[in-house]
């Protein structure tokens, strides 16, 4: 009760204190989740917008190619008459020289720049490349390029795709990113050259290494047919049908493999290429998260230190007030004495509390003589109702025997079995003194009255036990179940019928703390009206010699359980009666 009202003080000056770090603490997370969001957004986009640049960049390199082998007559016309000639002219060979040189310049100074071709259409199938001048095409290690090449094509824009490239069979092949341009010399239609840019893919991902903000961030390139150009690692694991590709916000959620993602993306009008990046939620949105969990902690702290310093001031009170409990739950009647170790002194509580104690301690002695009165009077009615049951069976029992000796000789037979068995029945009413039994001891008691019911009656009955063996030792009424069979083969038969069988089924179950006896005849049955009228005889305050035995049953199921018990009696005319039983069994009295 003391940590009840303790608690309850706490609560109700915390409440206060609390409100305002809900309030300041929720809109702290809005806005914090707000910004935090742009933030992330931007910094994304940003992430993105360099490398388009970068990757802009790249391509430049690709027009400025183009402006020289597509548009300059005199490098045109150079190159032209070098990829023709079968022997080259000391001029030709300065041109040829001072071509490759430029293109290797490019090729070395630039780190991107993996190998460059230049190719005009000829007979002699050769080619100028960045890394070993004039060759013919099909010595070259590296001849899938050519395959780009349609004599046919109009297309004046340039395209990209991704290859490998080796030198030798025995050199694990390096991953590059070639960019085709044809060249039209001039007013051509149809293309009359191409242009091979080779760029190598790692430098691409080392870029996209310095521009990750965050840990498993997918970044990566495609093209306008959404094919892979390029990316990190981690975007490996990520398929691009995945990714919503028509989707056209700048930043999406969705779900892959149950995992929520934030997918950034930025279009490039200038050469229809698409930047993506990739990352989970919980990844990208980790410090807004641990600041919901700061809040939360703040919070806590709050209440903590809140319940630290109103603890003091109701402690006393709640103390208080556990005193004045404790005065009125003792049985000491001393006034002074009661008063002596109480946590109040001189204050309004004493006040109180010897306002109240002397209509109290008065109020004490007269409610305990009533409860003894009250008890004396319980246990005398069930002395007298449980003594009720032994001469009435007996009564019975004695007379039958009576005429049986009478009938039979001398012999041992029914009346000495009678006898035993009728011992057996008082040395058990006899040897158990208190209210309870183990259901042992009822079931076997029982078995014994139904032996001798079976010699003293002339009807035909069996008896079928349905319970478990675990439930033996439990704890029942005494003399519960011999009443009910009693009642049941008393007014069950039909003694006007010579072919008649009483079935009597006895079913003892445990539903949690609770024993419930059910007890099903397919005797006779009782009609409504009588039934009624059983039930009012059975349910009366008084005694009664009408249904002597399941009266009996019923006050002591009444005095011993007070109303934690049920009685239930359900008949059917010409179809039997079942009579239901139930009592705890935790709170059984002896």
């Amino acid at each position: 009760m003391n940590n009840k009202i303790l608690f309850k003080n706490m609560v109700l000056f915390l409440f206060p204190l609390l409100i305002p770090v809900f309030i300041l603490g929720s809109f702290a997370i809005i806005i914090t989740d707000k910004y935090m969001k742009e933030s992330i957004t931007n910094n994304n986009l940003n992430t993105l917008q360099q490398l388009e640049q970068q990757t802009n960049i790249v391509l430049n390199e690709m027009h400025l190619l183009h402006l020289d082998y597509n548009w300059n007559p005199q490098i045109i016309l150079s190159l032209q008459n070098i990829l023709d000639s079968d022997y080259l002219t000391l001029e030709q060979k300065r041109n040829l020289e001072y071509g490759r040189g430029t293109l290797r310049r490019k090729d070395i100074a630039t780190d991107y720049i993996h190998s460059i071709y230049v190719y005009y259409m000829n007979d002699k199938n050769r080619v100028l490349t960045s890394s070993s001048g004039v060759r013919d095409i099909d010595t070259m290690y590296d001849q899938d390029w050519y395959k780009e090449f349609n004599t046919n094509s109009t297309n004046e824009e340039l395209w990209i795709e991704t290859r490998e490239i080796a030198p030798y069979e025995f050199v694990k092949p390096v991953p590059v990113i070639t960019i085709y341009k044809n060249v039209f010399k001039t007013n051509a239609s149809n293309a009359e050259g191409l242009i091979v840019l080779n760029i190598s893919q790692d430098f691409f991902k080392n870029l996209i290494s310095e521009l990750n903000h965050y840990h498993n961030q997918s970044i990566f390139v495609v093209d306008e047919n959404n094919n892979k150009l390029y990316g990190n690692a981690a975007s490996d694991d990520i398929e691009f049908n995945d990714l919503s590709p028509t989707n056209e916000q700048d930043t999406y959620e969705l779900t892959i493999n149950n995992k929520n993602y934030i997918v950034n993306q930025l279009h490039s009008t200038e050469h229809h290429l698409k930047y993506y990046s990739v990352t989970e939620k919980n990844i990208i949105y980790f410090l807004p998260n641990q600041l919901r969990l700061l809040t939360l902690a703040f919070v806590v702290l709050s209440l903590i230190l809140g319940a630290a310093t109103i603890y003091y001031l109701s402690r006393k009170n709640a103390r208080h007030v556990s005193d004045i409990i404790k005065i009125l739950n003792t049985t000491n009647q001393n006034e002074k004495e009661l008063i002596r170790n109480v946590s109040f002194k001189d204050n309004e509580y004493q006040m109180i509390v010897r306002r109240i104690l002397k209509n109290y301690i008065a109020q004490n002695n007269l409610e305990k003589e009533l409860n003894n009165k009250q008890y004396q009077l319980q246990s005398a009615e069930l002395l007298a109702l449980q003594n009720q049951i032994n001469p009435h069976f007996l009564s019975n029992t004695l007379a039958i025997i009576y005429w049986r000796a009478m009938a039979l000789t001398g012999k041992p037979n029914k009346v000495t079995k009678m006898l035993e068995t009728l011992t057996d029945i008082l040395n058990f009413s006899l040897r158990i003194k208190h209210h309870t039994v183990t259901l042992e001891e009822e079931i076997e008691n029982t078995k014994n009255y139904l032996e001798i019911l079976a010699i003293r009656s002339d009807k035909y009955f069996d008896v079928e036990w349905d319970y478990s063996p675990d439930l033996k030792q439990i704890e029942v009424l005494k003399f519960l179940l011999q009443p009910i069979i009693e009642n049941s083969l008393q007014h069950g038969f039909d003694y006007e019928s010579d072919t008649d069988c009483l079935h009597l089924r006895i079913k003892i179950r445990l539903d949690h703390d609770i024993i419930r006896f059910t007890v099903i005849d397919n005797g006779q049955g009782i009609d409504p009206a009588r039934l009624h009228d059983l039930q009012n005889i059975i349910n009366k305050t008084g005694y009664t010699t009408d249904h002597i035995g399941l009266t009996n049953i019923q006050k002591r199921l009444s005095l011993i359980y007070n109303n934690d018990y049920k009685f239930i009696i359900r008949s059917k005319k010409s179809w039997g009666t079942i009579i239901i039983i139930e009592h705890p069994i935790h709170s059984t009295i002896k």
